[in-house]
């Protein structure tokens, strides 16, 4: 891993790191960038490398690819022919299958190496690590797909059930607390008031500015698709 000088002293090849977390609360709390940054120094120290720095990717999806990333692009600027990449994640580095790949070959024409901890160290210029990394990468893609989908079928159950998932609460509506559960029941004073106000003559329009001067901020857009659903027949 080093070579030796005149002055017999070793040299140690430069080492850049890698880290990154999806969200803010996950980089104060859960996957600690601090500690990542620990363990990458602590990588760098074993294979005799020189940590020259550790870019940190902070609340940044992993659905982008790594070269479009801010961090992950200033990393694969700063590279040289005999540098390494640690990192301690497949898929905390790359996007997909695709990703991993085309970034691994880049490296190779480049002759920058990668380290990965989860893959077992050295993936580049080593056939078997090549492979482990090959079949990791495949492994990562189809466990992220499995997920999409046991989160889309779950939202898609729990929608059913009427319970509350999460974003603006439609207008006429009120978060409520069933069995423990919050869901979103429809209010029936604002269906009353909403068919009093038509049964007046006033527009959706008039209506929203009703509604505003009360405090609830609402589109004309939004009562239309109310009264044509719940207050039709005023």
């Amino acid at each position: 891993m080093s070579s030796i000088v005149g002055n017999n002293e070793a040299i140690k090849r430069r080492a850049f790191g890698y880290c990154r977390v999806s969200t803010l609360r996950q980089a104060n709390e859960g996957e600690s960038l601090a500690v990542q940054r620990e363990l990458i120094q602590a990588i760098c120290t074993l294979e005799s490398l020189e940590c020259v720095d550790v870019f940190v990717e902070e609340a940044v999806s992993g659905s982008r690819p790594l070269a479009t990333r801010p961090q992950g692009s200033a990393l694969l600027a700063s590279l040289r022919p005999g540098d390494v990449v640690v990192a301690l994640r497949l898929d905390r580095m790359f996007r997909d299958v695709g990703d991993a790949a085309a970034t691994l070959a880049d490296l190779k024409r480049r002759g920058v190496r990668l380290y990965l901890k989860d893959v077992g160290g050295f993936v580049s210029g080593d056939s078997v690590g090549e492979l482990v990394f090959a079949l990791l990468s495949s492994v990562a893609a189809f466990e992220r797909s499995r997920t999409r989908e046991r989160i889309v079928d779950v939202k898609r159950s729990l929608a059913a059930q009427g319970q509350y998932l999460g974003g603006d609460i439609p207008f006429g509506h009120d978060l409520v607390v069933v069995e423990g559960k919050r869901t979103v029941q429809l209010n029936s004073s604002v269906v009353d008031e909403v068919r009093r106000l038509r049964s007046l003559g006033y527009s959706s329009r008039m209506i929203a500015g009703h509604f505003a001067q009360q405090g609830k901020a609402v589109s004309h857009h939004a009562v239309n698709r109310f009264v044509k659903k719940f207050a039709a027949d005023a």
